[in-house]
């Protein structure tokens, strides 16, 4: 709740209001109440599934780990050894017959069990969203996206995806054409390389391809740049957004309502979150994006100043600096040098304080 008031306040948009925006009509107090039995039973189908289809990744951003990316696993291990804690408990990381580290905490979605108990409902469901991991490995998925499309449920069912966009493969091309409606949530909050730094080992040109895909597809198809705000990219934002008013996207934020991009701010872990930053970084990245609004034409300025203001606004509101600083600068050093990157080609700004001397 803190979460989302403290987002609110600054001007973002919160995970309430987004829920609200889809939601808040129809799923009210009236509703509520013609549901409820006298002794508190709640008696409706199910009509929205929110599936997190555990960590199989094939990224390591930066602002994740272990517990949402399977391919964090191998740097992990050397920056902090084969055990890390998640919400349900201690992991321990072992390694298979071809070396490579694994674990089966995360492979609930390889139950049948769980695929055919959602399938029995298909008449009911109006709303599917579908994350990761990255929701376009799982192969499971295909198969239920046909069952909805075999039993003529697709024309009444909304898919929601959270996609990082590395790989759209043509046969959820053809399927996605038999749905009412399709959301592509594009998890892309960079372009060149800061892209590929944040969401190493992304590649730029792979992903500035599939949007322009995407932007091609059937109008049954719409989508946005979600853009996760961190300590990386934050000088970024204006840049990106300049880029994405020069693409001429005609379904990729094109609406009035979100003309330039989806954007929400990284909150864990605490040294991704631009509350971190120093004052001293914090004044020029708040002096560059009162200055970025004039780049715009005239039509974009006001969103741009919404965007931009609301970013500021919640980075200047606290500071994380005297307890996580420290973090992002030990934290940073250490994988580049395993990734062979460096932070200072990418945000130039960061130069003197960021180096061996500072840990």
């Amino acid at each position: 709740c803190t979460r989302c008031k403290n987002e609110e306040d600054s001007g973002l948009t919160s995970r309430r209001t987004y829920e609200m925006e889809h939601w808040g009509e129809v799923y009210n107090k009236k509703w509520a109440s013609s549901v409820t039995q006298p002794d508190g039973t709640i008696e409706t189908p199910v009509h929205y599934l929110d599936l997190r289809f555990g960590n199989l990744c094939n990224l390591a951003c930066r602002m994740c780990g272990p517990t949402d990316s399977h391919t964090w696993y191998k740097d992990y291990v050397k920056l902090y050894g084969n055990r890390y804690k998640d919400t349900h408990g201690t992991v321990e990381l072992e390694k298979n017959a071809k070396g490579r580290w694994f674990t089966n905490d995360y492979d609930w979605h390889n139950s049948e069990k769980f695929w055919e108990y959602l399938e029995t409902n298909l008449e009911n469901i109006q709303h599917v969203y579908m994350a990761g991991g990255e929701p376009l490995m799982i192969e499971r998925h295909y198969d239920f996206l046909n069952k909805c499309i075999d039993t003529g449920n697709s024309k009444n069912i909304l898919l929601e995806y959270n996609t990082n966009v590395t790989n759209i493969p043509n046969r959820v091309l053809d399927q996605w054409a038999e749905f009412k409606q399709v959301l592509i949530g594009a998890s892309v909050d960079g372009m060149g390389d800061v892209l590929e730094y944040q969401r190493y080992p992304a590649k730029w040109t792979a992903i500035e391809n599939n949007l322009q895909k995407i932007d091609q597809l059937p109008k049954n198809i719409s989508a946005w740049l979600s853009f996760t705000v961190t300590s990386i990219n934050v000088f970024h934002v204006p840049d990106f957004m300049l880029w994405k008013t020069q693409q001429g996207f005609k379904k990729i934020n094109s609406s009035k309502k979100k003309p330039l991009i989806t954007h929400h701010v990284a909150h864990r872990p605490y040294h991704m979150n631009v509350q971190v930053l120093p004052d001293e970084l914090k004044k020029q990245i708040t002096d560059k994006y009162h200055k970025a609004v004039e780049q715009f034409d005239s039509e974009l300025q006001k969103p741009a100043g919404v965007v931009l203001d609301s970013i500021s606004n919640y980075m200047n509101k606290a500071s994380l600096y005297k307890d996580h600083w420290h973090d992002f600068v030990s934290n940073t050093v250490k994988l580049d040098k395993l990734r062979k990157q460096n932070i200072t080609d990418i945000v130039p700004q960061y130069k003197e304080y960021i180096n061996d001397k500072n840990l």
